[in-house]
């Protein structure tokens, strides 16, 4: 049984293949990182170590991973697909 990320999942990897043979397994591990951690930060207000623990990773694990990601300037920015679960900050009136 296909669950709709996995069909998803299966859709992205064949247009990569076709399109970027040799690449796919780097592309969509780092896709795949970059998400877990994105969603891991927005979940935690951008704290590495509490993230580091929701993701069952160290400290030091998320922060090498944030690095060779390049999310180290977004690292609290949640995930663009996300932007509708993010908190909403409470307005100056």
């Amino acid at each position: 049984m296909h669950t709709p990320w996995i069909s998803a999942l299966t859709h992205r990897t064949h247009c990569l293949l076709a399109q970027q043979p040799g690449e796919v397994f780097y592309l969509m591990s780092r896709e795949f990182e970059s998400t877990l951690i994105r969603c891991a930060l927005a979940s935690t207000g951008g704290c590495r170590q509490d993230a580091a623990r929701l993701l069952g990773i160290g400290r030091n694990t998320i922060t090498r991973k944030i690095h060779a990601l390049s999310l180290d300037s977004i690292d609290a920015l949640p995930h663009p697909m996300l932007k509708s679960q993010s908190r909403s900050q409470p307005t100056n009136k």
